[in-house]
């Protein structure tokens, strides 16, 4: 168990907290490189469901990266998904949440999992979306730290400006393309210099799923570039348990590109567990 010692100066998170009450909230994680605005058509569609969501340091109405790792890291120059888990155990501490079912997508995902690994009395279930939760690659590595850099130069843009058509389905519309291009220009370098770091310092928790013991979800886009079945069959088979959902006609940003399904599928896991 990791506890984590609150005080009435610890920094939190901002977040959104919509739905019907409950002792149970959904929380939900966004991908990089938005904020917890991605999930907005999301908690219209689960209205009678508690939903919770938070900004990543840095992003959206988040204090930076640096201040949160000065709270709960070695140094305020540290990046580390320990501490943006850290961070949403301070931010749940101040809402009186105890426990949660949570559900992360791209790096939120990993998060999750990172949460999920440093508290896992205040997890009831873990849905991983469009997500790879082991180390990266030597390649992966490579790409990521040239990124850092670029962000560094004040050119995250750059590092991004593909995405909106390589990381969403050819089924996307015109519209959300160009939505997430508005987004993307808009990036806080800064913030997302600190959130790559943190996922380049971020270990292979796979092993985790063998012993969490709670209800597991694996979803995918099934155009997602990044995340295929055969890496979800992969975390399924370790842990034992859970199953994988794919979402026709999405990307990596599945939840944004298809929410009604992706909400549905959200809330039938969340009876499972709420039952």
């Amino acid at each position: 168990m990791n506890t984590l010692t609150a005080s009435t100066n610890a920094p939190t998170l901002a977040y959104k907290r919509t739905g019907a009450p409950s002792e149970l909230p959904l929380l939900l994680l966004h991908a990089m490189p938005l904020d917890g605005s991605m999930w907005d058509e999301m908690r219209e569609l689960l209205p009678e469901i508690e939903v919770l969501s938070v900004d990543a340091p840095g992003f959206g109405a988040s204090p930076t990266g640096s201040v949160f790792a000065a709270a709960y890291g070695d140094s305020s120059d540290e990046a580390s998904l320990d501490i943006y888990a850290r961070a949403i155990a301070a931010t749940l501490d101040k809402l009186d949440v105890q426990r949660v079912v949570i559900a992360g997508i791209s790096i939120g995902g990993a998060v999750a999992t990172a949460f999920a690994d440093l508290f896992p009395e205040r997890v009831a279930g873990l849905v991983i979306m469009d997500s790879n939760i082991n180390s990266d690659a030597p390649a992966v590595r490579e790409n990521r730290q040239r990124a850092i850099e670029l962000c560094e130069q004040g050119k995250a843009y750059q590092t991004i400006k593909d995405w909106s058509r390589t990381m969403v389905s050819q089924q996307a519309s015109p519209a959300l393309r160009k939505e997430l291009d508005t987004i993307f220009r808009e990036v806080p370098n800064s913030a997302l210099a600190w959130l790559q770091r943190a996922q380049l310092a971020r270990p292979d928790r796979r092993a985790l799923l063998k012993t969490l013991g709670v209800p597991l979800l694996f979803v995918r886009g099934k155009d997602d570039v990044t995340c295929s079945r055969d890496m979800l069959r992969e975390l399924c088979d370790l842990a034992g348990a859970g199953r994988i959902v794919e979402v026709r006609g999405a990307g990596h940003f599945s939840a944004l590109e298809k929410p009604e399904p992706c909400a549905q599928i959200l809330r039938d896991f969340y009876r499972q567990i709420e039952d």
